[in-house]
């Protein structure tokens, strides 16, 4: 056993200088192949900072800096194999309370996802948070079109399903939001657009507003097109009645007629279009009207939405009462009770044996007023 002892001392003591130059040797080429073939290398990185752990009930509303540059470094296989885009720059948020609101002190960035053999740096190192209540709304959503369907065809009024969502988010944002709309864009289509379409949040100006959450986040629209049918009638005024003792004695509209469109059920029992009631009741003599029209409902026109009417009246003049003839002479005269047959008014009565006494009701008064208005419908 000492004999092995003792071979194995000489070996290793055994020209010592030479086995310490091969060490050396060895030592430098390893350093070599690590400085030349892997050295040590950076790369640099724009990363998004992201709030974790926020308290409950808070939301965050602001984070500055909102991004950080990021300088990774290492041994260049090291950086190169590792997947940079994974790692995470997050500022942790569990040390604050619930009743933490407005910006907060500065929070320390930390790295998550960092590659074995990789190291960042982060410039700023530090970012400040701003938080607010978390709150939740209720919005009708509004449908807005974009762009012109085929030509010949008309939009319908626009569906959409659900009518309300839910938005969650800060409340000082919440309060911003006047319209919730979705926008669908019916440009050459010639029949009913059904599409699933994401809503927009705006204020009141119409501008955009991020960083709310919506419930569902998109809604089913449908937009009926319909083919449109188009008919031309006459335009028929609508007069009060003249002035007493006067009568319409002309009537000209301009224009005459009116091209009306709609669906082709609805327009097909159309005569004419008829304009807002003119009143008359005190012209005497000629006057100029430009009533507006009245469409039925589903009914447009195509450019014309009122008409001039020209409108005359006259003073009615009564026709003079024909005078009675005079009797000539030796022909007898009649009373208004005799009969053809020139016998006496008054007769005994056949069954009384009284004589029948004439009737002393005078004209119908009323026959000349109807003459009147004859001549006044004239």
């Amino acid at each position: 056993m000492m004999n092995v002892v003792r071979r194995i001392a000489r070996a290793i003591t055994n020209e010592w200088p030479l086995k310490i130059l091969s060490l050396a040797l060895a030592l430098a080429l390893w350093g070599y192949f690590i400085t030349e073939k892997n050295p040590l290398t950076q790369e640099q990185r724009t990363v998004a900072v992201e709030a974790v752990n926020t308290p409950a009930g808070l939301i965050t509303t602001s984070i500055q800096p909102r991004e950080v540059q990021v300088t990774f470094q290492g041994r260049r296989r090291a950086v190169v194999a590792a997947d940079l885009n994974e790692v995470r720059i997050i500022a942790d948020l569990s040390s604050l309370s619930s009743q933490q609101l407005g910006e907060t002190p500065p929070i320390a960035l930390e790295t998550q996802g960092l590659p074995a053999g990789v190291e960042a740096i982060l410039s700023p190192g530090v970012a400040r948070i701003t938080l607010d209540q978390k709150d939740t709304i209720e919005r009708t959503v509004t449908v807005e079109t974009l762009g012109k369907q085929a030509e010949g065809f008309r939009l319908g009024t626009p569906r959409v399903n659900p009518t309300q969502v839910s938005i969650q988010g800060a409340s000082s944002a919440l309060r911003d939001v006047a319209q919730v709309v979705a926008v669908v864009d019916v440009a050459g289509f010639n029949s009913t657009v059904e599409k699933n379409i994401p809503v927009q949040l705006r204020d009141e100006r119409s501008v955009k507003i991020a960083g709310l959450r919506t419930t569902p986040a998109t809604v089913k629209v449908i937009v009926p097109i319909t083919k449109v049918a188009t008919k031309t009638v006459p335009i028929t005024p609508r007069l009060s009645e003249p002035p007493a003792g006067y009568k319409v004695v002309s009537v000209q509209t301009s224009p005459s007629t009116v091209t009306i469109t709609g669906v082709e059920s609805t327009i097909a029992g159309i005569e004419y279009i008829s304009t807002v009631r003119i009143s008359i009741e005190n012209l005497r003599g000629a006057g100029t009207y430009t009533p507006s029209l009245v469409f039925p409902q589903g009914v447009k026109s195509v450019g014309v939405g009122a008409a001039t009417v020209k409108v005359a009246t006259e003073h009615v003049t009564l026709p003079e009462p024909s005078p009675e003839p005079e009797p000539t002479e030796g022909e007898p005269t009649t009373s208004p009770g005799s009969s053809d047959s020139g016998s006496s008014s008054l007769a005994p009565d056949e069954e009384t044996g009284t004589e029948e006494v004439p009737d002393e009701t005078p004209p119908d008064e009323n026959a000349e007023d109807a003459d009147k208005e004859v001549d006044e419908g004239d």
